[in-house]
């Protein structure tokens, strides 16, 4: 068996598990909520942190902005990389822009002396890293590797999918809310959305164990 076959049996036989299957979801909603908010305080112009000069910390994010432009494209960026993750048809490209951007992050804290904080980047490298794997079969064409078949569309796929942006909704709002965007009453809402989107997946699951359960009786 080739290396190339190798590996594409390996990616179909990591996707067919629906416990890696919901922690994907899971992972794209965690990194979304960990770029959005500090890309939005990016883009709106205010300062990402209060630290004085006097410290090489402090100094560095300083002089970062001090950059204006390039400061509030940092933002846009991470921005753009988090709402990508949290469509199901771009999270492959979300994955793919967000990756330079963490791994650049993660470079930055571990060279400068962030104290813990080279911890929360790094693992946040080796989550995306995870999503880039986990679209394998979508990255392939443009590497020089054969393209493979992706699997056809599951029962419920709709309503999966609002269960899925139930979710991402309340757990952006919520972690907005982290930021000041929002003002307290608007959590029971962005806790409601949460609830109802994981309340609706386990439906969509169930309606799907039973379709598998049928198949395999009929099969």
């Amino acid at each position: 068996m080739s290396l190339e076959a190798g590996l594409d049996r390996l990616h179909a036989r990591l996707r067919r598990s629906i416990w890696l299957r919901r922690f994907t979801v899971g992972t794209r909603l965690l990194l979304a909520a960990g770029f959005i908010p500090p890309g939005l305080t990016k883009v709106v112009g205010h300062r990402f942190t209060l630290m004085g000069v006097d410290t090489p910390i402090g100094y560095f994010f300083d002089a970062f902005f001090q950059a204006g432009e390039f400061y509030m494209f940092v933002g846009a960026m991470q921005v753009l990389a988090g709402l990508l993750l949290l469509m199901p048809r771009t999270a492959t490209l979300g994955a793919v822009l967000y990756l330079p951007i963490i791994a650049n992050i993660f470079v930055i804290t571990l060279s400068m002396g962030f104290k813990g904080t080279w911890i929360v980047t790094g693992l946040m490298t080796l989550a995306c890293l995870w999503l880039v794997v986990w679209d394998y079969d979508r990255i392939k064409p443009i590497l020089p590797f054969a393209p493979v078949e992706r699997a056809e569309a599951k029962p419920g796929q709709l309503l999966a999918t609002l269960a899925y942006l139930l979710m991402a909704g309340g757990l952006l709002g919520g972690a907005l809310r982290t930021r000041s965007f929002f003002d307290g009453s608007m959590m029971p809402v962005f806790m409601g959305m949460l609830l109802a989107g994981a309340v609706l997946y386990g439906l969509v699951w169930r309606q799907r164990r039973k379709a598998a359960a049928m198949r395999a009786a009929n099969g």
